[in-house]
Order: C-alpha cells, then sequence, then structure tokens
C-alpha cells in the first residue's frame, strides 16, 4: 500500500488530530512510510517502534522533565531517572497542584489509573520485539496489527486527558465546602452604606467557579446572597428592615495548600443596587 493512500484512512486521520507539534506529525508519516516499505522485514516492527517513540512524545510534551520537577508533589523516585514515567503521567492529571486538592478516593482513583496506563502501554512490547515467528508475517496481519497499534495508540493518548478529568473534576467537590465555609465565617459584618445598623443574618454562597493558573494554582470566583438586618432610628423611631443582596467575592489558593484561604474584607463585593432603588421609588 502506498503512503498517500495509507494517510487517506480515517483511523489514520483521526490520530493525526490528536497531535500537535510538526515534529509529532512528521513522526507520524515518519513512521507510516516504515510500514510502507515493502520488502523490509523489519517494516512492520521498525514501525511499531516509532509510534511507540511517537505516543512518548507526546506524554514529554504534555509532562516536560524540568515542569514536573517542579511540582509541589515532586520527590526523586528513580536512581536511573530524574522524572519516572508514572510522575509523568502523574504531572499530566495533576499538574503542580499537591496531592491535598485531591480527596483520598480520587487519589486512589488517579494512582490506579496511572498504573492500569502503564501496564496498557507494554502492549507495544509485542510488536516491537524481533522474533523469527513475526519475521515474516502475512500483509494482512501486517495491515492489522499496523490498524489496532493506530487505534491503541489514539486511545492512549486520550486517556491521559480523562486522568486529568478525574482531577479537575473532583476538584471543585473536595473545595466547595471549605471554600463556602470560610466565606460564611469571614463575611464583612459592617455594610455602613445600607443603614445606621446593619446586622448579617446569614451568609449563604451558591456558585463556585475555578480558574486554573498553573503555577499560580486556582482563581476562585464565588456568588451567592447575604440576608441582613437594616436598622435606623433610636427609641420610638427605632425601625429595621430585613433584606438581602447578591454578593461576589474572588479568592486565590496556591498549588501548595488549598486551606490557605485569605481575602481582605474589600474583596467582597455587595450588590446593593436594589436597596438604592427602592430608596429612590
Amino acid at each position: 500500500m502506498k503512503l498517500k493512500h495509507l494517510l487517506q484512512y480515517d483511523f489514520i486521520k483521526a490520530f493525526e488530530k490528536l497531535l500537535v507539534t510538526d515534529f509529532e506529525r512528521k513522526l507520524f508519516v515518519a513512521s507510516l512510510r516504515n510500514y510502507c516499505t515493502h520488502g523490509n522485514s523489519l517494516r512492520f516492527h521498525n514501525f511499531a517502534f516509532s509510534m511507540r517513540e511517537l505516543v512518548l512524545q507526546v506524554i514529554a510534551r504534555k509532562a516536560p522533565n524540568n515542569d514536573v520537577m517542579k511540582a509541589s508533589w515532586y520527590e526523586r523516585e528513580s536512581e536511573k531517572f530524574e522524572v519516572t514515567r508514572r510522575q509523568q503521567l502523574k504531572y499530566c492529571a495533576q499538574g503542580v497542584l499537591a496531592d491535598s486538592y485531591l480527596d483520598e478516593d480520587i487519589l486512589e482513583d488517579l494512582n490506579q489509573s496511572i498504573k492500569d496506563y502503564l501496564k496498557e502501554f507494554h502492549f507495544f512490547n509485542k510488536y516491537t520485539h524481533i522474533t523469527e515467528k513475526h519475521f515474516h508475517a502475512n500483509p494482512k496481519k501486517f495491515y492489522d496489527d499496523m490498524k489496532y497499534i493506530i487505534q491503541r495508540s489514539s486511545e492512549v493518548v486520550i486517556e491521559i486527558d480523562s486522568m486529568e478529568n478525574i482531577v479537575f473534576d473532583s476538584i471543585r467537590d473536595t473545595l466547595q465546602e471549605n471554600i463556602f465555609d470560610y466565606i460564611i465565617h469571614n463575611f464583612p459584618s459592617e455594610l455602613d452604606i445600607l443603614a445606621s445598623n446593619v446586622l448579617v443574618n446569614s451568609v449563604s454562597p451558591e456558585d463556585l467557579t475555578f480558574t486554573y493558573l498553573a503555577y499560580n494554582g486556582f482563581s476562585v470566583f464565588v456568588s451567592g446572597t447575604v440576608y441582613v438586618t437594616q436598622q435606623y432610628g433610636k427609641g420610638e423611631d427605632f425601625t429595621e428592615l430585613s433584606e438581602e443582596y447578591p454578593f461576589n467575592v474572588s479568592i486565590d489558593l496556591s498549588v501548595s495548600d488549598p486551606t490557605d484561604i485569605t481575602v481582605d474584607a474589600s474583596g467582597f463585593k455587595v450588590d446593593n443596587s436594589s436597596w438604592f432603588g427602592l430608596e429612590e421609588a
């Protein structure tokens, strides 16, 4: 089969879409060119070896060694390698965030996913090792195995993103209670612009949005409703009203400690426009 025809196959195009850099795309084409060198008994083994290296290039692009070593959870675990493949995959999923961002169950699920991934990755070995049995495989088997390797390689690359989803889908649930509790117990007690005396009766955080800032941790935006009692006058002129106002607050979390929450009172923004609109009416 000629290379130009092979490049038109849907499963080839599907894998190519997962590649990002020019080098990755060039290496993929070179791998296919190996497969297309008819007459070379090693053409399939060369193809399989090149595909394994391509997947490793994708992992290295997603988790460069220098970046992995900057992660708060990084500790050298191999005498031979500064960064192991397990740590690269952990970085792909978790980035530089400390393990304390994850509850025990999620951390266990992530570790198991990495372990399963590494075990599955060994499927390449079956095709890269040269044995007499597979030295002269028939063309149909070559094609079937080539297609399997590319489709499995697609799954391997996609699985890296699924591990990342395990982490980031859990962060909101893991941290929400702690952040909401902080806001409730640290809401500014004085809103003097509304009345001579304002009592904060309750605070109801309702929505939380995370923005991942990589080495700077997270920016967290929380919105909700604050319920207050506004008091006016003294003696016979004393009046109090119960009101509620939407509020929002932004919180920055470090990569190393998600429980380190500090917000200045000025960081709480209370929308009291409805009250002043009522006064004018």
